[in-house]
């Protein structure tokens, strides 16, 4: 499709991906530093969960080992296999779950999304895209982006792009729908998923707590069945599934994709589509990039800033 747009029509558009090299530059780069970070993510959640259950495997087996009727060689065993665990899971926080593990998920996640922004706001001429020298902006912010990541161009590198070509020209309707409304029910949904695994967590937390002050009742009436040892485990459990919580941050970026989500349906019920001038469809589009980029910021404070050692981490 020709470039048939003008800075003040009503539905911006602009040159065939194929014809606009600056632009298919910039989404290549939003793509590949998505697919960086969609591995680095991966890798924490790995390494999260086998922290989880290397301390589960080390507290029970530690508890069978102080049981007086298993033979010598058997309890040694169990003891072992603990210590080995709960090595294991101490190396593997302090090599895979650190902050700079963290930081490689959120960095490239931040310029991911930096890029995506700012290709939107390129094809619907929003500022600073709205003159002549909008490729030469668009560029000039894609050097901004990579010297913020510089650390790790070799992820971004090493990624293909798995989209062949650029986002397809849009008008303002689509961009209210297939970005607007999209990243609305996308955060609505994702803050739901989250909402549900926090409760999970703590549900099986509780549960671990509550065999615990079990065991430590039971201790004093059987003292034979050397519960104290259970209930020892049973705390442990407990604790390295509050950890893991704290870690993975569930409710707080729950929270923060509901504000979004909500802030998103308040401008998509402020817009007509039937009356909206050129000059509040541009604001429209700036709100809704300011709005994705002050909660993507957000999430990645939160993350930066959370427990690590267990854990730290989206969108998404």
């Amino acid at each position: 499709m020709d470039d048939t747009s003008d800075p003040n029509a009503s539905t911006p558009a602009i040159a065939d991906a194929g014809t606009d090299r600056q632009l298919d530059l910039v989404w290549r780069r939003h793509r590949q530093w998505s697919r960086a970070a969609n591995a680095a993510r991966a890798r924490l959640d790995r390494w999260r969960l086998g922290n989880l259950l290397l301390l589960v495997l080390g507290a029970l087996p530690g508890a069978m080992a102080a049981q007086t009727w298993l033979a010598t060689g058997t309890a040694t065993g169990f003891a072992i296999f603990a210590a080995a665990a709960l090595a294991l899971a101490g190396f593997i926080q302090a090599r895979a779950l650190n902050s700079a593990q963290t930081a490689r998920w959120t960095r490239a996640r931040a310029a991911s999304e930096a890029l995506k922004a700012e290709v939107y706001r390129y094809i619907i001429r929003v500022s600073p895209y709205a003159g002549v020298d909008r490729a030469q902006a668009l560029l000039a912010q894609l050097d901004l982006v990579q010297a913020r990541a510089q650390a790790q161009l070799v992820d971004q590198q090493t990624r293909s792009a798995d989209d062949g070509s650029v986002l397809s020209l849009r008008p303002f309707e689509e961009y209210l729908t297939a970005r607007a409304e999209h990243q609305a029910n996308w955060h609505r949904i994702k803050s739901d998923e989250h909402r549900r695994q926090a409760g999970t967590l703590r549900i099986l937390q509780l549960i671990a707590t509550g065999i615990g002050v079990i065991m430590s009742a039971l201790a004093g009436f059987v003292s034979s069945w050397r519960l104290s040892t259970w209930t020892a485990a049973a705390t442990t459990i407990a604790a390295a599934l509050g950890a893991h919580l704290a870690a993975t941050q569930h409710q707080g970026i729950a929270a923060t994709y509901a504000a979004t989500a909500d802030q998103l349906e308040r401008l998509i019920a402020d817009i007509d589509l039937a009356t909206a001038t050129p000059e509040q469809q541009s604001q429209f589009v700036a709100d809704v990039e300011r709005i994705l980029v002050a909660q993507k910021e957000g999430w990645i404070d939160l993350i930066s800033t959370g427990p690590t050692g267990l854990g730290e981490s989206e969108p998404s």
